[in-house]
C-alpha cells in the first residue's frame, strides 16, 4: 500500500499504527528455531530515480530522485545462490550499534546470507575504515553494507568496489560517494527538525518564553550530527519565545567523551533548560545532572534510541527520543543487498533511497514501542561472521 495516496495527516496517522504492530509482532518471543516473528511491513519514506550527487546537499536526499513516498516495505525472497556481504560500521562502543548488528544479521540469517563484520573504532577512524573497504576487493565477499564514519570520505574506494561488480549498500549514516548502488537510511535533518518540534512545543507547554539549549550533535565529520542540528535549529526558528542556543558540543560517541562535554558545558553556562543531542549524551545525563543538582531544572531529549536509553525514557529521566529505527535500516540494507543479488535495479525495482517513519518515543507514549520490537533481545551479543545459509 502507498501511503502517498492519502491525505498527509490520515497517512502518518496510519503509519504509526502499522508500525507499532509491527513492533509489538517483533517483540513477540520466538517460539523456536528458525520460528521468527515477522518484522514487517513498515512504513518507510522512499525514493526511486537516479543518484546524482552533484544534486545532493548534506541531510537531504539528491534532487534527481523523484518525491519521496510513504509506504509499506516487504523484505525480498532468499537469494537462488550463496552470498556473503561485508559489513563495516563505525564501533559497538555504545549499544546503538550492537542493535544495528542484531539487525543486520538477523535479516541475513532469515534470508540465508553470509556476513563478515569489521568495526573501525571510532569517527576519527575514517583512514582505517578505507582499508576495510578495499580489503573487501580481495577476500571474496559479494557485496558490502557501509555505515561511513565520515560523509565526503571512502569514494574511490566504493567506486572500486563498484568496478568490481561488488555492490555497496550504505546503512544508517549517510555519504556522497557517488558509485553507491543504494541507501537504506533515514534523513536526520528530519530527525533534527522533530526533535526540535518536541521541544519547541514541551517549553511552550511549560510557559517558557526564553529556552536555553546546551547540544551535542556527535562528531563533527560525521555527516547525520551537522544534520541533526541543522534540522533542530530550523524547527526553532518558528518558536514563539526566545531561543539560545549556548553551546554546540562536537565530540566522537564515546561515552567517556559525551559526559566530559556535557561536564564541561553545564559547568560554562548557566540556567540552561534543555539538554539535547545524541543518545549517549543523553543517556549520561541524567546521573549528571544529579550530580550537579540541576535534575529539577533540565530536561534532557536525544536525537535518536538506543537500548541503554529506553529505560531513561521508562524512568521520566529523559523526556523522549527519537527512534530512527536502526534495527530495521540494518535489515533495510541487507533486503537491499538481497534485491540486487536477485537481479533487480536500485531507483528502479526498489527504491535507492529509504528509511522507516520516524516516531518520537516519549515518556508518555512508550508503552507503545516494546523494548524487543526497537532492539531485540536485551541479551543480545554482538555477531561479527556468519556464514551464508547460517
Amino acid at each position: 500500500m502507498i501511503f502517498g495516496r492519502l491525505r498527509r495527516g490520515d497517512a502518518f496517522r496510519w503509519a504509526g499504527v502499522l508500525l507499532s504492530l509491527a513492533l509489538l509482532a517483533a517483540a513477540v518471543p520466538a517460539l523456536g528455531e528458525g520460528n521468527v516473528p515477522p518484522w514487517w511491513p513498515i512504513p518507510v519514506k522512499s525514493w526511486y530515480g537516479i543518484y546524482d550527487p552533484g544534486r545532493k546537499a548534506p541531510g537531504q536526499a539528491a534532487d534527481s530522485l523523484n518525491r519521496p513516498k510513504l509506504e509499506e516495505w516487504t523484505p525480498p525472497r532468499p537469494p537462488s545462490g550463496r552470498y556473503t556481504v561485508g559489513v563495516c560500521v563505525p564501533h559497538l562502543k555504545d549499544p546503538y550499534w550492537v542493535a544495528v548488528n542484531y539487525g543486520i544479521i538477523a535479516e541475513a540469517r532469515r534470508l540465508g546470507v553470509g556476513v563478515r563484520m569489521t568495526v573501525a573504532g571510532g569517527y576519527n577512524e575514517g583512514a582505517r575504515q578505507v582499508e576495510h573497504l578495499r580489503a573487501h576487493l580481495k577476500d571474496g565477499v559479494d557485496g558490502v553494507i557501509l555505515a561511513a564514519v565520515d560523509y565526503d570520505g571512502g569514494g574511490p574506494a566504493i567506486e572500486e568496489l563498484r568496478e568490481a561488480g561488488i555492490p555497496v549498500v550504505e546503512v544508517v549514516n549517510d555519504i556522497l560517494a557517488p558509485a553507491v548502488s543504494a541507501k537504506a537510511l533515514v534523513s536526520f535533518h528530519e530527525v533534527g527538525y522533530l526533535v526540535g518540534e518536541y521541544v519547541a512545543e514541551h517549553a511552550e507547554n511549560s510557559g517558557l518564553d526564553t529556552l536555553r539549549v546546551i547540544f551535542l550533535p556527535g562528531p563533527r565529520n560525521a555527516g547525520w550530527a551537522p544534520e541533526t542540528l541543522g534540522g533542530f535549529m530550523e524547527a526553532m526558528e518558528y518558536y514563539p519565545g526566545r531561543v539560545d542556543v549556548v553551546d554546540v558540543a562536537w565530540g566522537d560517541t564515546g561515552r567517556e567523551e559525551q559526559a566530559r562535554l556535557l561536564r564541561r558545558s553545564l559547568a560554562e553556562h548557566k540556567g540552561v533548560n534543555y539538554v539535547v543531542g545524541n543518545a549517549v549524551a543523553a543517556e549520561a545525563a541524567p546521573e549528571i545532572l544529579r550530580e550537579m543538582g540541576l535534575e529539577s531544572k533540565v530536561s534532557v531529549v536525544s536525537s535518536y534510541i538506543m537500548p541503554s536509553l529506553y529505560d531513561h525514557i521508562v524512568r521520566g529521566e529523559v523526556l523522549a527520543a527519537a527512534a530512527d529505527l536502526n534495527v530495521y535500516q540494518g535489515r533495510m540494507a541487507v533486503d537491499m543487498m538481497v534485491r540486487i543479488f536477485n537481479g533487480e535495479v536500485p531507483g528502479r525495482d526498489f527504491p535507492f533511497r529509504a528509511g522507516p517513519f520516524i516516531p518520537m518515543v516519549t515518556t508518555e507514549n512508550i508503552a507503545n514501542y516494546p523494548y524487543e520490537g526497537l532492539f531485540g533481545p536485551r541479551d543480545y551479543q554482538p555477531v561479527f561472521d556468519l556464514e551464508p545459509g547460517g
